[in-house]
C-alpha cells in the first residue's frame, strides 16, 4: 500500500504524501484517483503520475477507463493564447477551447491521447481563486470521464443493432405467415416461433438496458458540467461545447436510438403475439363448435333410435300382452263350452 489507506466503506478520501495530494472518490461504476502536484514548471513531460510507484499503480484493480493530464498555467490579462504554442502542447492535434468561468480563465483540450495515453487539459488562470481552479479542474475532469463512460453504450448499441436487423425481419416473416395457416397445428407453431422471437429480444434488452440507461446519465451530467463552465467563443479555436454536440451528441443519440428500436420491437412483438392468439383461440372455438354440432348430431341420431326401440319395445309388449290374453280367454271360453 503507498500512503493512508481510505476508511472502510467511504467514498471520499484525500492524503497528502510529500510534495503531491492524493484524492480518491467512489463513483457508482468506477472509482477516480486525483494526483495534485504545484510545481513551477509548466507542460505535460513531468506529470505527477510518474510521483507514484510503478509497481503500486500496476496493482490497482479494475480497467482503466480514462486517464487526463491537467495543466493550469497563470496568463497575463492582456495575452492572447497562440494557435500553435497550444496546439505544440498537445503534440499538433487539432485544439477545442475558449473563454470559462465568466472570463476570469481558458481551457483548451483535444479530446485524443497523447503519445503517453493520457488525454490533455491546459488551462489559463486570469484571475480566479485557487477554489475556482479546483472547481473548474474537477469540472472538466469530469466532462472527459463521464464522456468516455457514455461512450460505452455505442459499443453496446452497435454490437445489439445487427442482431435488431435479424429480429425485426424475422417478425415481419412471421407477420406475413399470419393470414397463411390453414389449420391449428400450424398456428400454434406460428405462435412457438413467435415466443421465440419475443425470447430473444428481450435477452438483448436485458443486456443493453442498464448501458443504455447509464449513457443517457452520463450524457446528462456532461451536459451539466458544460453549463457549468459558462464557456464563450475564443478566435480561432472551436469551443468544447460546440465540438463536443458535433460528436458526442451523435453517439447519445444512436444509444438512444438503439434503445426505442428495442421497445418498439418488443411491443411489435407483443401486438403479434396478441394476434397470433387470437387467432389460436379463434381456431379452438371453431374446432370446438365443429365438435359440438357433431356431438349433437350423434345425440340426435341417439335419440331417434331410442324412440325407434321403444315404439318397437312397446308393440313387441303389446304382442306378447295380446297373446296372453288371448291364451286367457281362450281358456275361459272353453270352460263355458264344457259346461
Amino acid at each position: 500500500r503507498y500512503g493512508a489507506p481510505p476508511p472502510h466503506q467511504e467514498r471520499h478520501h484525500a492524503a497528502t504524501l510529500g510534495t503531491f495530494r492524493l484524492r480518491w472518490e467512489r463513483h457508482t461504476e468506477f472509482d477516480s484517483l486525483i494526483v495534485i502536484q504545484e510545481s513551477a514548471k509548466v507542460g505535460f513531460k513531468r506529470p505527477p503520475i510518474e510521483l507514484l510507484p510503478e509497481d503500486w499503480l500496476a496493482g490497482l484493480e479494475g480497467e482503466l477507463v480514462a486517464a487526463t493530464h491537467v495543466v493550469v498555467e497563470p496568463a497575463a490579462a492582456a495575452a492572447a493564447p497562440e494557435v500553435v504554442e497550444i496546439e505544440r502542447l498537445f503534440e499538433g492535434q487539432r485544439v477545442v477551447g475558449g473563454r470559462v468561468l465568466g472570463d476570469s480563465g481558458e481551457a483548451f483540450t483535444a479530446f485524443r491521447h497523447g503519445g503517453d495515453g493520457f488525454g490533455r487539459f491546459y488551462v489559463r488562470d486570469r484571475g480566479m481563486s485557487r477554489g475556482r481552479v479546483g472547481r473548474l479542474v474537477q469540472r472538466l475532469v469530469e466532462i472527459d470521464t463521464y464522456r468516455t463512460m457514455a461512450l460505452l453504450g455505442l459499443t453496446v448499441a452497435k454490437a445489439t443493432t445487427p442482431q435488431l436487423n435479424v429480429l425485426e425481419s424475422r417478425l415481419v416473416a412471421l407477420v406475413g405467415q399470419l393470414g397463411k395457416t390453414s389449420d391449428l397445428a400450424e398456428e400454434q407453431g406460428l405462435l412457438d416461433e413467435l415466443f421465440a422471437v419475443a425470447q430473444e429480444s428481450e435477452r438483448l434488452v436485458t443486456l443493453s438496458t442498464y448501458r443504455f440507461s447509464a449513457t443517457e446519465a452520463y450524457g446528462r451530467l456532461v451536459h451539466d458540467r458544460l453549463k457549468d463552465l459558462r464557456e464563450t467563443r475564443l478566435d480561432d479555436f472551436q469551443p468544447i461545447a460546440e465540438f463536443l454536440d458535433r460528436r458526442f451528441e451523435p453517439a447519445q443519440r444512436t444509444c438512444a436510438s438503439v434503445a426505442d428500436r428495442q421497445e418498439s420491437l418488443s411491443r411489435r412483438i407483443a401486438r403479434t403475439a396478441d394476434l397470433a392468439r387470437t387467432r389460436v383461440d379463434v381456431a379452438l372455438q371453431k374446432q370446438n363448435r365443429a365438435l359440438l354440432a357433431s356431438m349433437e348430431r350423434r345425440a340426435r341420431v341417439q335419440l331417434r333410435l331410442q324412440e325407434t326401440v321403444e315404439g318397437l319395445s312397446v308393440v313387441a309388449i303389446s304382442y306378447y300382452a295380446l297373446g296372453i290374453l288371448t291364451y286367457l280367454l281362450g281358456g275361459v271360453v272353453a270352460s263355458e263350452l264344457l259346461k
